[in-house]
C-alpha cells in the first residue's frame, strides 16, 4: 500500500522541497507515495499527527518535519527531512547540493530574499518561490499538480547543483596540473572533463577563454566570456582549415566554436587540445 505525504493546501516552496525529497531520496518507502492536503497547520482526516506509519504530514500539523511549533529551533520543514534522510543513511554526508538546497528552503521561508541585490528586479519572476504562488492564484491547477511542477523544476535544480560542483572540481584540477595559458581573449583554460556547464563555470571563476575536450562524447569546445570582445573567428579560420568545415561550428555571436554538441552531433575532431593550444599561439589580436 502506498503511503501518504500530507501538507497543507497550496504548498510552498518548503512544503514542496520536503515532499521532493522524501520521494526521491526514500524511495523504497516513498517512491510511489501518494498525496493529500489540508488547510495549514491541521492533519490529515484529523488524525493525530505521525501517529499512522503510513501517513507522513510535512510542513503541517505539528509533527517531525513541522517547524512551527512555539520555541522551536529556527528551521524549515525542508531542513528538517534533510537532516532525517542524511541521518537514516540515504543522503551522503558530502552531498552539498541538496544542502544548499535545504539552505535556500530556509531562506526563502524565513523571507530573506526581500533582501537580495535588487530584490524587485523581474529576474526573479523566473525563480520557483515565486512561481509557485503565482501558478496557484491562477487556479487552474490544482495542489497536486503545482507539486508535481514543483519536483520537475527541483530535480532540474539539484541536477544544475551537481554539474557545477564537478564543473569547479574539473576546473580546479586543470588549473593544479598547470593547464592555464594566455591568449589575445585573456587567461584560458583548457580541461578535459564531461561535467556540464565547465564554461560557464570557468568564465565566472575570471578565466576569459575556455577549451573543453568531453572524453566520452569526443566533443571539442571552445567559448569566451561574454564581455570578451576579440571574436573567435580568427581561430575558427584556421581550424577549418585543417579539418572540414561540416565538422565544425562557428557561433555568430562570435563566443563559441564547436566540434559537436548535444544540439547537433559531429564527427569528433582529430584535433588536441595541443593542437588548438598551436593555432591560438599564431593569432594576434587586431583592434
Amino acid at each position: 500500500m502506498p503511503k501518504t505525504i500530507v501538507t497543507h493546501f497550496h504548498p510552498d516552496l518548503d512544503a514542496i522541497m520536503s515532499a521532493w525529497l522524501l520521494v526521491r531520496f526514500d524511495q523504497s518507502q516513498f517512491g510511489d507515495a501518494q498525496f493529500a492536503f489540508c488547510s495549514a497547520g491541521q492533519t490529515y482526516r484529523g488524525e493525530e499527527v505521525d501517529s499512522d506509519p503510513d501517513t507522513v504530514h510535512v510542513d503541517t500539523g505539528m509533527g517531525r518535519y513541522d517547524h512551527h511549533m512555539p520555541g522551536g529551533e529556527k528551521t524549515c520543514a525542508a531542513r528538517l527531512v534533510f537532516q532525517s534522510l542524511q541521518a537514516a543513511g540515504y543522503i551522503d554526508e558530502d552531498d552539498s547540493a541538496l544542502r544548499a538546497m535545504s539552505d535556500f528552503a530556509y531562506e526563502i521561508d524565513t523571507f530573506a530574499d526581500c533582501y537580495w541585490p535588487e530584490a524587485e528586479h523581474p529576474r526573479y519572476a523566473f525563480m520557483l518561490h515565486e512561481i509557485i504562488p503565482a501558478l496557484h492564484a491562477l487556479q487552474i491547477h490544482d495542489n497536486e499538480a503545482v507539486l508535481r511542477a514543483g519536483f520537475l523544476y527541483l530535480d532540474g535544480v539539484y541536477q544544475f547543483l551537481k554539474n557545477t560542483r564537478h564543473a569547479k572540481e574539473a576546473i580546479q584540477e586543470a588549473d593544479r596540473e598547470g593547464q592555464t595559458f594566455d591568449s589575445p581573449w585573456g587567461r584560458g583554460i583548457y580541461v578535459t572533463s564531461s561535467a556540464g556547464d565547465v564554461s560557464k563555470v570557468a568564465q565566472k571563476m575570471g578565466y576569459g577563454i575556455v577549451i573543453i575536450y568531453d572524453p566520452i562524447k569526443k566533443y571539442m569546445k571552445i567559448k569566451t566570456a561574454p564581455k570578451v570582445k576579440f571574436s573567435l573567428r580568427s581561430l575558427y579560420d584556421k581550424i577549418v582549415e585543417l579539418e572540414p568545415l561540416d565538422m565544425w561550428i562557428y557561433h555568430p555571436s562570435g563566443h563559441i566554436v564547436l566540434n559537436g554538441s548535444d544540439k547537433g552531433p559531429k564527427k569528433p575532431t582529430e584535433l588536441s587540445i595541443e593542437d588548438i593550444l598551436g593555432l591560438i599561439g599564431k593569432i594576434e589580436q587586431k583592434s
